[in-house]
């Protein structure tokens, strides 16, 4: 196992335990999403990322900064810590009534987050470790949105997008 990998499996190991300890809901989102609803699947990833109640953003910086991680780039909706070559961006939520929706840089604009898509139990495993992590239909839809709006995806998005596939058809 590479040392980036190793890194962070240990950081999300460590960043679930912290926020479990003040009660506060933290998904995995991106690769590591993916991964942890499937441990069959693995890729390389650049950093780690998790999305939180924006009302959970204060308590979480705080939490990070205690683990020793930097608070770097703060915006209106999300944040990025880091701690030595570990990267881990946190994208902000807000509740509006039954929504949740959050603002996204990459086309300008309030997204809306189809029902469901972070659900209140933890439903994948990183490394043994129980996680709450978007649902697999919220992470396809929001890749193809992101296409639509003229945001190129990767080659690493297009092989994520046949297996998110794969894992809605198989919950069905």
């Amino acid at each position: 196992m590479d040392k980036r990998r190793l890194r962070q499996l240990r950081a999300i190991a460590q960043l679930v335990e912290a926020l479990d300890r003040h009660s506060v809901k933290a998904w995995l989102g991106g690769g590591w999403a993916l991964e942890a609803l499937d441990h069959n699947y693995q890729r390389d990833h650049a950093d780690v990322d998790f999305h939180v109640l924006a009302l959970d953003a204060p308590s979480v910086r705080v939490l990070l900064e205690e683990l020793g991680y930097n608070i770097v780039e703060v915006t209106v909706s999300s944040f990025a810590a880091e701690r030595g070559k570990l990267r881990v961006d946190w994208e902000l939520l807000w509740e509006e009534g039954e929504a949740i929706v959050t603002y996204d840089s990459y086309v300008d604009a309030t997204y809306v987050w189809p029902l469901g898509a972070f659900p209140p139990e933890k439903t994948g495993i990183i490394d043994g470790v129980s996680v709450y992590v978007m649902s697999p239909s919220a992470q396809r839809k929001h890749k193809l949105d992101y296409d639509k709006k003229q945001k190129r995806l990767r080659q690493k998005d297009m092989k994520d997008l046949s297996r998110l596939r794969s894992l809605i058809h198989d919950r069905l």
